[in-house]
């Protein structure tokens, strides 16, 4: 993680070792409690019932790549609050894919998408992914007569956190309609004999400032009109007898703030802490003396800073905060560019298309392509980003409206706008109250390391239990095995971590070294699988505001006509499905794609790579080895045996070996007879599957099907374990050649989605080759991603 260059300022006189505390606290928060936050690209902003969601997830830990969780759970909650779909995915590179498919019959008009790791469950559940997702189909809420009688509601937001007596000061509003989205407002501010004293009028999106000095024993009440014409009214925050003011701008050489204290107030004088901290880092510590002054002006050097919030509190002598404001800094240095390029472009009914992809960084870059109709997926203004997520909304507390369009340009206007949006939220990460008092967050989670196997002995004495361990063999649905030693504690607890595989397995298992199975039989032996049973209740107050994306009738209707026959083609395949003795047309699967389906899962199934079958093969009948047999079938793929050994490379890295898809070694691999081979994939780099992102690739051999491999495991007892979800394919049609499966009339308004593109120093190009569906005039590419050193890239295009 980087470091963020301390700068240390004395307005009065040095900082002493009393104030040095605020600086080991916060070291003590981004060692012991470093915080994760996800982004999500979905391939559509909104949906019809029967489509599918497809989504990528991206996990950081400030702003670097997060190595602290594995694993990611989504999860898709309706209107009532209920999880009705839940995914587990691997993450890998800090990304991880899943898709839901929605029924045909759905009838909500919003559903709900959160997304989160384990370990972010032990802080505050406002950090945790969700968005709000439309149902275009389905049956709108009925709350339109609730929405009428609830008023429009305006927030007042003193900069710093409170008004002082005799003090003049910025106070910020936000005014929102019932579902909590951004009105236009103005009114008036009235003293407590109702004598008009300024008016106000929001400036953005229902935001807005206005000055106010208020008196001694003065209450002050905004009054205003709603949207339906009715007049509202609104005290606001009292202000305070005691305490200190703090404003800030911003300035080109940093953040100016300004301490003020009421002229008359004695017992306000004296020494104040001025601190500030970007992503529990310190960047500024300072101590001011009001005693002689009242009014105290200093800035925070921000050249060495990255883009992102700082929060700065004020406190006094005794540490107790007083005042608190952010601002966000925008060094413009936070992406990197992708460049996309239309090599063949084709808008009428099935015509192909290629889209080029230029990285220019050499590093390991983890990107997400989503190419859509951008006829029922229109551009809207402000949607949320990787750029707004990561840096924006994911670090303040409170619902923002278009969070996009504050990284959209760097006029001073959108700079001034962005500021408003400072003002009217709070970043709450952590509350230095409670760090100073010593209370911390209790961890009741902690990071999971992929699919752990873990588990309870029961029945047995602590010396029965001495120095065991079991033995497993685990057991895949595609025939792969994997040999398994667990150590079992004198508890009776044991743990296996770092599995990784699709689906469900079977674990056999039995004391070593137990003759006859005497302890194995005596034993009650409960296995599971590390994954969270059950997702955190979802509460209404988690819910974001439901935004239909703007369309115009045609682009509505365009929607729905899609909608419907896609609904009507599933219910009419689900039907000839139920009939007996009906021929259904489909397309000759190649021997390739048949042993494909069979043997392989997960992220080995299809791929980008070579596959090879050995039977009917007379060179693999002649290959002393698996390795010999693959020299000069991979080109840039190196081999070199000698005799039991042998060297592997490919772009600089060496490949990962897989037997059954269990990570293996040469030797295993050496000894494998090629008579036992059933197939062999080699997955050109990088590979997902791999641990650490497989930058040298892989090579996957799989072993014949048979009874042979049960063998092993006869008269074992056995627990099923659920691995990772499986993640469906996304199906792109080639029209490149005639098919039966071509006569449907095609309407997918997601002509292309993929996940998971990596690109390095050798492989900076890609090519994306699709075909248009039957009604798409135009096309809209989105492109988001991460590279090694946490830097953010979107890059969207309209043809």
């Amino acid at each position: 993680m980087f470091r963020i260059l301390l700068f240390m300022l004395a307005v009065a006189c040095s900082v002493t070792t009393q104030a040095q505390s605020f600086d080991s606290i916060l070291q003590k928060l981004d060692s012991q409690y470093p915080q994760e936050k996800i982004h999500v690209q979905l391939d559509k902003a909104a949906y019809n019932a029967g489509e599918t969601i497809w989504l990528k997830a991206y996990l950081l830990s400030a702003y670097t790549l997060s190595n602290i969780s594995k694993n990611i759970y989504t999860e898709l909650i309706n209107e009532k609050g209920e999880i009705v779909q839940r995914k587990v995915t691997p993450v890998v590179v800090s990304g991880a894919a899943a898709s839901f498919e929605l029924p045909t019959t759905l009838q909500d008009s919003v559903l709900f998408l959160r997304a989160y790791t384990r370990w972010m469950l032990n802080f505050d559940s406002a950090f945790l992914y969700v968005q709000s997702i439309p149902i275009l189909t389905g049956k709108k809420a009925g709350n339109k007569k609730q929405a009428t009688i609830q008023p429009d509601i305006i927030s007042f937001f003193p900069e710093g956190g409170d008004m002082i007596t005799g003090l003049e000061s910025t106070i910020a509003f936000k005014a929102t309609d019932p579902r909590g989205l951004p009105v236009k407002t103005s009114g008036n501010i009235l003293n407590s004999k109702g004598d008009k004293l300024l008016s106000f009028s929001s400036r953005h999106d229902g935001m807005g400032t206005f000055l106010l000095k208020p008196q001694p024993g003065e209450q002050y009440t905004a009054v205003w009109q709603d949207h339906y014409g009715k007049q509202q009214k609104k005290q606001l925050p009292a202000p305070r007898d005691k305490g200190i003011i703090l404003d800030a701008i911003h300035r080109p050489d940093g953040i100016q703030y300004g301490l003020k204290r009421r002229e008359d107030a004695a017992d306000q004088a004296g020494l104040y802490y001025v601190v500030a901290q970007m992503q529990q880092q310190l960047v500024y510590m300072a101590k001011v003396n009001l005693s002689k002054s009242a009014t105290v002006t200093a800035v925070i050097p921000t050249e060495n800073l990255p883009t992102g919030i700082v929060q700065m509190t004020i406190f006094n002598e005794q540490q107790q905060p007083l005042a608190e404001r952010i601002m966000f800094i925008n060094k413009q240095d936070y992406y990197f560019i992708t460049d996309l390029n239309v090599q063949v472009k084709g808008t009428e009914k099935r015509a192909k298309n290629v889209i080029q992809m230029d990285v220019p960084d050499s590093i390991i870059c983890n990107l997400s392509i989503a190419i859509t109709d951008a006829g029922v997926n229109p551009v809207t203004r402000g949607e949320n980003d990787i750029y707004s997520q990561i840096l924006l909304t994911s670090d303040i507390k409170g619902y923002v409206h278009d969070p996009g369009y504050y990284f959209s340009s760097e006029a001073d206007s959108v700079k001034e706008h962005l500021d408003l949006v400072m003002l009217t939220n709070g970043w709450r990460r952590f509350r230095w109250e409670d760090v100073l008092a010593g209370r911390f967050p209790v961890i009741r989670n902690q990071p999971e390391d992929y699919l752990t196997l873990e588990g309870t002995i029961a029945g047995l004495s602590k010396t029965e239990l001495i120095d065991r361990e079991l033995s497993g063999i685990l057991s895949l649905k595609n025939g792969g095995q994997q040999a398994l030693i667990i150590p079992v504690g004198r508890d009776g607890h044991f743990t296996l971590p770092g599995l990784f595989y699709y689906d469900t397995a079977r674990v056999f298992y039995q004391f070593t070294n137990d003759k006859n199975k005497v302890l194995t039989s005596k034993a009650v032996i409960d296995m599971k699988n590390n994954f969270l049973k059950k997702g955190p209740d979802f509460s209404k107050d988690e819910q974001p505001p439901l935004i239909f994306p703007l369309q115009d009738q045609a682009t509505l209707d365009k929607n729905l006509q899609s909608a419907q026959k896609n609904i009507d083609q599933k219910e009419s395949q689900r039907k000839v499905q139920t009939l007996e003795g009906v021929v259904v047309k489909a397309k000759q699967k190649s021997r390739e794609e048949k042993m494909d389906e069979e043997y392989s899962s997960g992220m080995f199934r299809g791929g980008n790579g070579y596959t090879f079958i050995t039977e009917g093969d007379p060179t693999a009948n002649g290959a002393m080895t698996v390795l010999t047999y693959l020299q000069g079938k991979v080109p840039g793929l190196q081999i070199s045996v000698f005799g039991s050994n042998a060297k592997l490379a490919w772009r600089g890295g060496s490949p990962t070996l897989f037997v059954n898809e269990m990570q293996s070694d040469v030797q295993l691999i050496q000894n494998t007879p090629m008579s036992d081979v059933a197939m062999i994939k080699v997955f050109r780099p990088p590979f997902f599957g791999a641990s650490g992102g497989g930058a040298g690739g892989a090579i996957a051999v799989y072993t014949k099907k048979g009874g042979s491999s049960n063998e092993n495991v006869k008269g074992l007892d056995f627990a099923k374990i659920p691995g990772y979800t499986p993640d469906r394919e996304f199906f792109a049609p080639d029209y490149s050649t005639p098919s039966p499966d071509h006569d449907q009339e095609d309407v997918r308004t997601t002509l292309y989605w993929n996940p998971f593109i990596m690109t390095d120093k050798n492989n900076r190009r890609q090519f994306f080759t699709f075909y248009n569906n039957d009604i798409t005039r135009k096309i809209r590419v989105v492109i988001e991603g991460i590279n090694a050193e946490g830097k953010l890239t979107r890059m969207e295009r309209v043809y």
